[in-house]
């Protein structure tokens, strides 16, 4: 995997700064525009599978914002046992009847384990939640996210790049991104944009690299 190549190939495109700009500004629209700013990028994977020399693509409002809604709908179906174990355990911290130091104890006990199951469930179904947006990239199919078999061959037929994704992706948008506020609003949409540009450029490098080779059958010609 070209690690590199992600963050350097937005500079390689003459109109760079257009093609970021309107995605960046979308990020200002309540609700929904972060959902634009999404699918503009998940539409960098699909270039970069489809093997396009500039895969910094110009903003697409419609079908954009659809291409983050579904990316959405899925990260939030991935993400529904986690938030079913912390409900659990936030109803059973509720309930009033650890009064003696024994039950403290053994619920401190209890508390530990759950929240250490409700950790690692959730570092499990956000790594599915990754492979499950890259196959409905791929395929072009959002019933492809939920193809549980499909997506766990994904990720594990090179689950190395996987990993650098989801290292990649915490950099890019978790530390780069927040570096804009120090030239405030602007700054910052842009760094976000710039980003998730790199997740998606991430994202579809791993996607070709997990996909086996294409065999091509020579008929003998007699």
């Amino acid at each position: 995997m070209n690690f590199g190549l992600s963050f350097s190939y937005i500079f390689d495109d003459q109109d760079w700064f257009k093609k970021m700009l309107l995605p960046a500004l979308c990020l200002l629209i309540p609700v929904v525009g972060w959902m634009v700013t999404v699918g503009w990028a998940l539409k960098v994977t699909r270039n970069v599978i489809d093997g396009v020399e500039k895969p910094l693509p110009d903003i697409d409002f419609g079908n954009d914002i659809l291409r983050g809604f579904f990316a959405f709908l899925i990260s939030f179906v991935y993400s529904l046992p986690v938030t079913l174990i912390t409900s659990i355990g936030g109803w059973v911290d509720g309930w009033h009847m650890f009064n003696n130091d024994m039950a403290m104890w053994g619920y401190g006990i209890f508390a530990g384990a759950f929240g250490l199951v409700a950790f690692a469930t959730g570092l499990v179904t956000s790594f599915l939640s990754l492979g499950a947006v890259a196959n409905y990239i791929a395929k072009d199919d959002f019933g492809a996210a939920f193809r549980l078999a499909e997506v766990w061959k994904l990720l594990m037929n090179n689950i190395g790049d996987w990993v650098i994704v989801a290292l990649g992706t915490v950099l890019a948008v978790g530390i780069i991104g927040p570096l804009g506020t120090v030239a405030c609003v602007i700054g910052v949409i842009l760094t976000l944009t710039f980003g998730v540009a790199v997740m998606g450029h991430l994202m579809g490098q791993a996607v070709v690299r997990s996909q086996p080779p294409v065999q091509v059958v020579e008929e003998n010609v007699e």
